[in-house]
């Protein structure tokens, strides 16, 4: 019996050294295990974290929205384009000091015309005076010679 008692004594000696490890096992994998507390927390901080950042809905919204706006405003290169045609255009303007200078030029040509005219206008006179003078002449050697 004292046998016996030895064997039961091992025995409960071995599974007493077994449920020692045990415990030390399941206490080192609570460490790494999660409880429902902890993945209830890490669920909010994860919704809170999705309620922060955009998804892939929100940034084809946006970037369907970005397209509409675009398509109402005018580009830097339609900009460019634009100022090139105006600076053409605008090449083609006339300043004033070009109209004074046209202007002082017309008035040149004016007054040139004008002593062109007054001259043929004295020559006119001259010439009807002197046609008037000659015909005056013949009239009267014709009523002279005439009987």
């Amino acid at each position: 019996m004292d046998e016996q008692i030895t064997q039961l004594d091992r025995r409960l000696t071995s599974v007493e050294v077994e449920v020692a490890s045990l415990a030390a096992e399941a206490l080192a994998a609570r460490g790494q295990s999660v409880t429902k507390e902890d993945m209830a927390k890490l669920d909010g901080r994860v919704a809170v974290i999705q309620s922060n950042y955009a998804t892939k809905e929100d940034l084809v919204q946006l970037e369907a929205r970005v397209t509409v706006i675009q398509s109402n405003y005018v580009t830097k290169e339609d900009v460019a384009l634009l100022e090139a045609r105006v600076a053409v255009i605008q090449s083609n303007y006339v300043t004033k000091e070009d109209l004074a200078a046209v202007d002082s030029k017309l008035c040149e040509k004016i007054a040139a015309l004008r002593l062109d005219i007054s001259e043929l206008e004295s020559r006119m006179v001259r010439w009807s005076f002197a046609t008037i003078l000659t015909v005056s002449g013949v009239v009267v050697a014709v009523v002279k010679v005439w009987p």
